[in-house]
């Protein structure tokens, strides 16, 4: 199970290293199941962080999400790994980095089925600091306050390790914005 926010069509990627803007489309969050099995996607030097934030463009040489999804170069995608910490309040600002040019590019795939090999992929070097409560606000305003976390799915079930399994490069190029020998670095925001 995975849990989206839309995005405004204000929202734009562009520059960067991208040939045509694209339209930002959707926020996600994937998550482990606490300290015991974090839920990053990516790992830097085979370490996986607690959860990681996706933020989805597609290009704007395509109508809709839909379909640029199954396009080469169709969509692209900024990720930042979560660091699980105590954290006052939710501040949505603060949901990316706050050095947006330190940062991994490759191409890829969707980490969702159908997984089209279709994502300009973009992993920031900094983490972001963010509660358990902060991970759960944005899907849990209409549950009572003291509901038990993670944000219980359909069945009343905790929604918990909706992450995929690390994958494999298969000969991809991964490519990095600063040298590649340093480590991910927490947020100093």
């Amino acid at each position: 199970m995975k849990l989206l926010l839309g995005l405004p069509k204000k929202m734009t990627l562009g520059g960067g290293g991208f040939p045509q803007p694209y339209q930002a489309a959707q926020l996600h969050l994937h998550w482990g199941s606490g300290h015991t099995r974090p839920g990053s996607e990516h790992t830097v030097d085979g370490h996986r962080y607690a959860g990681e934030i996706h933020v989805v463009h597609y290009s704007s040489r395509f109508k809709s999400f839909q379909e640029a999804a199954s396009e080469p170069g169709g969509l692209a995608v900024l990720a930042a790994f979560l660091q699980d910490t105590a954290v006052a309040g939710f501040d949505v600002a603060k949901l990316l980095p706050y050095d947006l040019g330190r940062y991994f590019r490759y191409n890829g795939s969707l980490t969702t089925p159908p997984c089209y090999q279709t994502v300009n992929w973009t992993v920031f070097n900094q983490t972001v600091r963010l509660s358990q409560e902060q991970v759960c606000a944005p899907w849990s305003s209409s549950l009572p306050p003291l509901n038990p976390l993670p944000p219980l799915g359909d069945d009343e079930e905790p929604i918990q390790n909706n992450f995929r399994l690390l994958q494999g490069l298969y000969g991809r190029t991964v490519l990095s914005s600063f040298h590649s020998l340093e480590k991910v670095q927490p947020t100093g925001k």
